[in-house]
């Protein structure tokens, strides 16, 4: 069978100690054409955001970058019932296949239709929107899919494989995509991203899946008011939530202030932006490892790592310089990744089996619809303000969350010392 799904063999113990992406040759294919999928959509992304800055005028790139990050961030938002049903109904080698096929589909037609005239600068947004759309029913469909792939044993080894590729990504996509858009403009950048797809297609072409269990339940992916009604009983939990989604909104702003500090503030190439951005999921893949042995209270800790963030935003929008930008976009990629870590800790403890399947569902789902308003609200103040201003804002949004997250874990240790 092509994943390789093997009872335990008697070459002892070292075998088993092997990575998982070598034990299991079928589950190592399709985390690689993640890996290719992941950075194609990345690499379009970024070089064709770096392109329509240079192509609009200064004044008015903050409304353009805003609207081209929505159209990043929209479809797993407002296709999210279309894509619950997608993978409920298929086979997830068709799902995933199509996916990828559908970038291929994509990008080569958009290098053809660019290569003999030029880019129109209009067609990077809806083609941004339908790759981002391939993305978003790639990798829930994969996370469905993990059973199919491994032994019960090597889930968990699997489902980290699956998540550190959005980090691995994060840094490679963002300085490749940077790189080439300087050296072989915007179509080459979707030329090498189609192959990106392509290869990942001709990965899964090699893998055969195992059905493990049921279908997907539809419906499964909504639900915040039934969720509400369920954590009545854990305010703590309640206030961790509002603040987790209020404190993502100012977060997520960071991708639309980058580019702009780095083209009108730092008069830095793309290069320089690809750094910075892969300094903060560096920082956030070393978080995402290292927060759970943050010892205190789950609202202290992630308070702290909130207000940290908040923090480190202030040095670049009072100091503009690269070398302190990327310092401080480092310990603000690990503060995101620490909090996210001792956030979802808690949730899992502290939320009843029963109400996770919603309660995870809507946290998804209003995190996810923070980031396109903040894309577009910050979008448009960046043609008002500067971006060192937008800076500022951004950490004066994030302290009073974090001090909210404080004096509520304060509250619960005088609580639990009277009792």
């Amino acid at each position: 069978m092509a994943c390789e799904l093997t009872a335990p063999s008697a070459e002892g113990t070292d075998r088993k100690r092997a990575p998982l992406i070598v034990r299991n040759g079928g589950f190592a294919r399709v985390w690689v054409a993640q890996l290719l999928s992941q950075s194609a959509t990345r690499m379009y992304q970024m070089g064709a955001l770096w392109w329509l800055l240079g192509q609009v005028a200064s004044g008015d790139r903050g409304l353009a970058s805003g609207l081209f990050l929505m159209s990043a961030a929209l479809p797993p938002v407002v296709l999210a019932p279309l894509i619950a049903r997608a993978i409920s109904r298929h086979r997830s080698r068709r799902v995933l296949s199509g996916a990828v096929l559908g970038g291929v589909i994509l990008t080569v037609a958009l290098a053809g239709f660019a290569a003999p005239a030029g880019m129109p600068a209009l067609a990077v947004y809806p083609v941004m929107f339908g790759l981002a759309a391939c993305q978003a029913l790639f990798d829930p469909c994969l996370a469905k899919a993990i059973p199919e792939l491994v032994q019960d044993g090597d889930i968990e080894d699997a489902t980290a494989f699956e998540q550190s590729s959005f980090s691995l990504v994060g840094m490679a996509g963002a300085l490749f995509g940077a790189i080439l858009v300087d050296r072989i403009g915007l179509t080459g950048v979707v030329m090498v991203s189609a192959l990106a797809y392509l290869g990942a297609a001709a990965f899964l072409g090699t893998v055969r899946f195992q059905p493990h269990g049921g279908e997907a339940q539809e419906g499964s992916g909504s639900g915040i008011g039934r969720a509400w009604q369920l954590l009545a009983g854990l305010p703590f939990i309640k206030l961790a939530l509002i603040c987790f989604t209020a404190a993502n909104f100012f977060i997520t702003a960071t991708f639309v202030i980058l580019p702009l500090y780095t083209k009108n503030v730092l008069h830095a190439p793309a290069l320089t932006l690809g750094l910075l951005e892969g300094a903060l999921w560096l920082g956030m893949l070393i978080g995402v490892f290292t927060g759970k042995r943050l010892p205190g209270h789950p609202g202290l800790v992630g308070g702290g790592c909130v207000a940290l963030f908040g923090a480190v935003t202030v040095v670049p929008g009072v100091v503009p310089d690269q070398t302190a930008l990327l310092v401080c976009l480092a310990v603000a990629g690990w503060a995101v990744g620490a909090v996210n870590v001792v956030f979802v800790a808690a949730f899992q403890r502290a939320v009843p089996t029963a109400a996770k399947p919603v309660f995870f569902s809507a946290m998804l789902a209003l995190l996810g619809a923070g980031f396109p308003v903040a894309a577009f609200a910050f979008g448009l103040a960046a043609d008002r303000l500067s971006p060192q201003s937008l800076f500022l804002v951004q950490s004066a949004g994030l302290l009073p969350i974090a001090a909210a997250l404080a004096l509520r874990s304060r509250r619960d240790a005088r609580l639990r010392a009277a009792l």
